[in-house]
């Protein structure tokens, strides 16, 4: 069953103009393929979307030529923030059409849910648009299908992160059934972005139809391990966890020639432990200290650009609101 979450509506009367920052996320965290995300809080490391009301019926998008956002499509049928947003005003009754303006702080492809990022700020910005009638748990299903656009199918462990703040658990057959779990905020979390582009549908194309039965037994109980040890605050073990993955991120890596090398720095900086985000490329590691964590950061993009791929880092808390009004 669902969990309640309060939220207060930041806006019961109809404004015109509106802008919402959606943030990025990691997700599976190691063992956790589909079924688990965490949200992530670091300078301009999201989607910025900016929202008026329009006298012309549906969605209309803008791209930023200064953002991420070259390649997105225009067509509203096939942009993840567009599709969120028209099922949001579809639930809300809204009858005038709205344009997003949208500026993609990341890339696409790059593995800390860019598309997630745009599926919660075109939500949002359509709720607060229509008065704030909707709380985030009624957003669910919107922000779900804006998302599948990305991946071919529906799955939360970025979007509903990115919608409700935090390390969600989420369901694999069933996306709508998510639970929230707080966790200590000393977790401090160094992220390196190498410059290749890995798109969800391809590295999910890769992976293996059946594994053996102890693969899967093996990564059932890291999970388990793992997220006890993220309730507890114990970063060493949630680090030893996330690195026992033994079916999707051994295929994953093979798409990332500098997988091995940001690993081995990041653990020979202190890191307690490092693994892929998503589908690649984007790689992170875990610390409790803030320090080591600039240090981590540098070690891994200094890997990645020795193995001849440019990268770009960031050091990273657990955003604790998700997806927020500027």
């Amino acid at each position: 069953m669902n969990q309640a979450y309060p939220d207060s509506l930041e806006s019961r009367a109809t404004e015109t103009r509106v802008t919402v920052f959606g943030p990025a996320s990691l997700s599976n965290l190691g063992p956790g393929f589909d079924t688990i995300g965490l949200c992530l809080q670091a300078d301009g490391l999201g989607d910025t979307v900016e929202a008026w009301l329009t006298d012309e019926p549906g969605v209309r998008v803008t791209i930023d030529p200064a953002g991420f956002g070259a390649d997105l499509p225009l067509d509203p049928a096939l942009n993840t923030a567009a599709v969120a947003a028209r099922s949001v005003m579809i639930r809300t009754g809204q009858t005038a059409g709205i344009a997003l303006h949208i500026h993609k702080g990341f890339a696409p492809g790059s593995g800390i849910g860019s598309s997630a990022a745009s599926a919660v700020a075109g939500a949002w910005a359509a709720n607060l648009l229509s008065g704030g009638l909707c709380s985030r748990e009624d957003l669910v299903e919107a922000v779900l299908v804006g998302e599948s656009l990305a991946s071919g199918s529906r799955h939360g462990d970025n979007v509903l992160p990115a919608l409700f703040g935090g390390l969600v658990l989420v369901s694999s057959f069933d996306p709508a059934r998510y639970r929230k779990i707080d966790i200590p905020q000393d977790l401090w979390i160094a992220v390196v972005l190498p410059q290749v582009q890995v798109l969800t549908r391809e590295a999910r194309a890769i992976l293996p139809a059946e594994v053996p039965l102890r693969s899967a037994v093996d990564n059932a109980s890291a999970l388990a391990f793992m997220v006890d040890a993220f309730r507890a605050g114990d970063w060493e073990e949630v680090g030893d966890w996330m690195m026992r993955d033994r079916i999707v991120e051994p295929v994953r890596a093979t798409l990332l020639p500098c997988y091995d090398a940001v690993r081995m720095a990041a653990l020979e900086a202190g890191a307690y432990g490092c693994a892929l985000t998503g589908s690649g490329p984007a790689m992170f590691a875990i610390t409790d200290n803030p320090l080591r964590a600039g240090a981590i950061q540098i070690a891994m993009e200094g890997a990645s650009q020795r193995m001849g791929i440019g990268a770009t880092g960031y050091v990273c808390r657990p955003h604790p609101g998700g997806v927020s009004r500027l």
